[in-house]
């Protein structure tokens, strides 16, 4: 079951540090790794091909490849997800509720809670109706602009059904932002997520945080 305050909490701190989110050049991953092939060990480079020559079997060589995959995927307690490689992870690692915080290259932010394994339509209401308030009354005490607040909907994705509410407005520089609040629920899992971004970037911004959304499932 879910409790109106770890909603509270959830929403004021995806926005206390996301709203203000620009984009950031990334570390990107590692470029060294070891690669175990029958029992031998080798020190290979991201994204270039080798000829690795075995030291225990004299003649015998190995050609391989080693690349970073565009697409990572992420397991909470109860659900998983997939999101782009250019992308900042903070994990709070709780036993309960758990939560990560996505950074894009792009500058947009997903905060992504997992709610478990059980959520009942009422809850699930009453849930998406406590994070938009939340979040709603968040973006008040900013001062931000011409605020717009749209009317709850629902959305389905490729493992789940999403309620979701879309709310607007301007920053102290009249640019346009947007977030989406969404509470999915599908087979053996139930997670919230809102998503910030810049209303320019939406072109760029939206396929990415779709793929996520579409990719959110179930640990088995």
């Amino acid at each position: 079951m879910v409790h109106p305050v770890n909603f509270l909490l959830t929403a004021a701190a995806v926005l206390a540090a996301a709203a203000t989110a620009r984009a950031q050049p990334s570390a990107g991953p590692p470029l060294r790794y070891e690669l175990m092939i029958n029992g031998e060990s080798f020190i290979v480079e991201a994204n270039r091909a080798v000829k690795l020559r075995s030291k225990g079997k004299p003649g015998v060589s190995y050609e391989v490849a080693l690349r970073i995959a565009p697409t990572q995927r992420l397991k909470l307690n109860s659900v998983q997800f997939d999101y782009d490689w250019l992308t900042k992870v903070e994990d709070d690692r709780r036993a309960v509720q758990r939560s990560v915080r996505l950074t894009h290259e792009l500058g947009f932010t997903m905060l992504i809670s997992d709610l478990g394994r059980a959520l009942e339509t009422d809850s699930w209401n009453q849930a998406l109706k406590i994070l938009t308030e939340s979040v709603t009354e968040t973006f008040r005490e900013m001062k931000v602009q011409k605020l717009q607040v749209g009317k709850p909907h629902q959305r389905k994705f490729k493992g789940s059904t999403g309620r979701g509410v879309v709310i607007r407005y301007l920053d102290a520089d009249q640019v346009g932002h947007s977030c989406l609040i969404y509470v999915l629920v599908g087979e053996g899992f139930a997670a919230s997520c809102i998503i910030q971004y810049r209303d320019n970037d939406a072109d760029d911004t939206l396929p990415l945080v779709k793929k996520t959304l579409d990719s959110a499932s179930a640990l088995r």
